[in-house]
């Protein structure tokens, strides 16, 4: 599991430079529908990555039940740090609980009315993955919007 660590460290330092450069937009801009993605927001975006950490980690896997964020509740780009903080806690709580990437993971997936099993890996590789597309998306929103990205790519970490 000290590989995947690693792997949810480099993901971090990416998402503090996203989250930085999200920093930079007018609040306003960051609660913007944008058409081509589906009238989605960059708040949106953000607090969609986070539910599907917390969807997979703690629901699936956890069986604990969660309130998925709501972009109404957020104001600022500090107030999405907050809940990236939680789950980074979240992440690593995964992490600690399953010494195996082997071991096979049991869980209802709601909106398909059955039940999936899935291993450590999988569930981890889903949710990164997952991190780093919408990532991707958000960048191109907020050149939509007029704003140049900053490179936020894991591999300047190295």
């Amino acid at each position: 599991m000290i590989a995947l660590k690693k792997q949810y460290r480099l993901t971090q330092q990416a998402r503090v430079e996203l989250l930085n450069y999200c920093g930079t937009i007018k609040p306003e801009d960051l609660h913007k529908e944008i058409a081509g993605f589906n009238d989605s927001t960059i708040a949106g975006m953000l607090l969609h990555i986070a539910n599907t950490y917390h969807f997979w980690l703690k629901r699936f896997a956890g069986k604990q039940e969660f309130e998925y964020f709501d972009e109404k509740n957020i104001s600022d780009i500090n107030d999405m740090k907050k809940i990236f903080e939680l789950t980074d806690k979240l992440v690593m709580s995964f992490l600690n609980s399953y010494p195996y990437h082997t071991t096979r993971i049991k869980g209802e997936i709601f909106w398909l009315k059955t039940d999936k099993t899935f291993n450590v890996l999988e569930l981890f590789t889903h949710v990164l993955t997952h991190e780093f597309h919408h990532k991707g998306q958000i960048m191109t929103m907020t050149r939509i919007l007029g704003y140049t990205p900053v490179d936020a790519d894991i591999i300047q970490f190295n």
